[in-house]
């Protein structure tokens, strides 16, 4: 296969990228793509962007590699919402789609590692996460508090009347919840709209019952 050792160990590899590398004129590289797509050899990502199937190879990099993607394919963006308060045992149900925030547009996009739902949210409530890494992958991941906040902000319009019967419709397993965690989700509220301090007041109770 014409290509070289650095461009199969890039986890995100743009067309452009793939120009560069192997000096391809754009009939003979588009044509070399789809050899390779139809080969299994080149997996496609997006519109103009890929991965070499031989790096999902390697040791463990296929078990990180949706979550890296998660918040690489629109950047800046982090995982929140469900895909974090899943892995804190926060929610009944389990979710299969990857929730993503991000300063940019909302968009949603599927391909073969999963459907990544980005949802748009202002820039000075675009905080709250950290990095995580594996190798050369970095992705990007909200706290627990954090992702909480994010779940509540984009579904506060399913609340009407703000009561505890309407909380537990969302079927949330707040006693995980600690009191640094109560603090920082606070900290977020002055940026939110009023709705949201009346909806973290009901869930502050509701978990100290």
């Amino acid at each position: 296969m014409e290509t070289t050792k650095d461009i199969e160990n890039m986890p995100f590899l743009s067309k452009t990228a793939m120009a560069n590398y192997l000096d391809k004129n754009p009939n003979t590289l588009r044509n070399s793509i789809s050899y390779w797509i139809k080969n299994k050899t080149l997996i496609r990502l997006k519109r103009g962007y890929f991965v070499f199937s031989s790096f999902l190879e390697k040791r463990d990099n296929s078990l990180y590699y949706p979550r890296f993607l998660a918040t690489k394919m629109i950047e800046p963006s982090y995982l929140s919402k469900e895909s974090v308060l899943q892995d804190y045992q926060m929610l009944a149900d389990i979710v299969y789609n990857y929730s993503i925030v991000t300063s940019k547009k909302t968009n949603t996009i599927t391909n073969q590692f999963g459907t990544f739902d980005y949802q748009s949210i202002k820039k000075d409530l675009f905080t709250g996460f950290s990095v995580k890494s594996y190798g050369v992958m970095k992705w990007y991941v909200a706290s627990k508090a954090k992702a909480l906040f994010d779940y509540i902000y984009f579904n506060q319009n399913k609340f009407s009347k703000i009561t505890i019967n309407e909380l537990m419709r969302l079927r949330l397993n707040l006693n995980t919840m600690q009191k640094s965690d109560w603090r920082e989700y606070k900290k977020y509220l002055p940026k939110a709209p009023s709705k949201m301090t009346e909806i973290y007041l009901i869930m502050k109770n509701y978990a100290a019952e």
